[in-house]
């Protein structure tokens, strides 16, 4: 441990007054050598030799590129790169950016960098960048180039949880629906209210979606489940009598994906003895 004094003594003397005065605070000023030292820091006890950053952190990076060749005579490297982001930072956290966040940031932001970023962040062919990007200049209504993208930037970094994603809310899969716990469901279908509720012999679609408060009581809610309005677990249903079937209605671990409309959806966990019962009856 090396106190404040000592610090700014031994290090602070290899640094030039005029490029750290381009700052006046003592936060910024004394910035680049708490970086750079924990650059030579990392050389020199884990052979540290590059390090990589945004493109603002290139002068830290000289800092620390300096300070290491001054004391040592090693020649150490770095690297930046532009930060991608579109008024917010996007992470490799999921806490902080949601599978369902980055797919859609790569569908809808990313804008003239589709080309760059394919060839950045994919493993896709060169062959295959250059065919969706010709898809989307003919037609970018389509999004021919940004689908590609933000599927396999999703399945790279949240893996086969970012798959089940993509699955689950584009491609109507059952399976991926299923295999989903109920936290993953609520992000996915963050505006969709979650409702727990009693599963009792004979309910129908309309009971269900009545009791999910997604429908208008009395005949309008009916009128709407019989034109069509009305989709359980991605498929449409016009039969408001009726009874809930599992492993059509109810899938494996108990949900209900209701949507009524084009995105207005609902999410049921479906509870009490008959549930298990049904279910049991069902996969057995």
């Amino acid at each position: 441990h090396t106190g404040m004094v000592a610090f700014l003594a031994e290090v602070g003397r290899h640094f030039r007054k005029g490029t750290l005065l381009s700052s006046m605070s003592l936060t910024l000023f004394s910035y680049q050598l708490f970086q750079a030292y924990d650059f030579y820091h990392l050389n020199q006890n884990h052979s540290c030799k590059i390090q990589l950053g945004g493109t603002y952190q290139l002068g830290t990076l000289m800092s620390g590129h300096k300070f290491i060749h001054k004391v040592t005579g090693q020649e150490v490297y770095g690297l930046t790169n532009p930060l991608v982001t579109a008024g917010k930072a996007v992470w490799l956290n999921r806490v902080k950016t949601s599978p369902f966040d980055l797919y859609q940031f790569f569908l809808r932001h990313v804008g003239c960098a589709t080309c760059r970023y394919l060839k950045l962040f994919t493993f896709l062919p060169l062959a295959e960048v250059g065919r969706v990007m010709e898809q989307q200049r003919q037609e970018p209504g389509k999004r021919a180039a940004h689908k590609p993208l933000a599927a396999e930037v999703t399945k790279l970094v949240h893996s086969n949880e970012g798959k089940r994603c993509i699955n689950a809310r584009y491609h109507s899969s059952l399976q991926a629906l299923e295999q989903m716990r109920d936290a993953e469901l609520q992000e996915l279908f963050r505006e969709a209210p979650f409702h727990e509720l009693l599963l009792e012999p004979g309910t129908t679609i309309l009971d269900a979606c009545r009791r999910a408060e997604d429908i208008p009581q009395g005949p309008k809610g009916c009128r709407m489940v019989s034109e069509g309005a009305v989709w359980i677990n991605h498929s449409k249903t016009d039969s408001p009598e009726q009874v809930l079937t599992p492993g059509q209605h109810i899938l494996a671990n108990g949900l209900s994906l209701l949507r009524v409309g084009k995105n207005n959806f609902h999410i049921i966990r479906w509870l009490g003895p008959y549930h298990f019962y049904a279910l049991s009856v069902y996969w057995r």
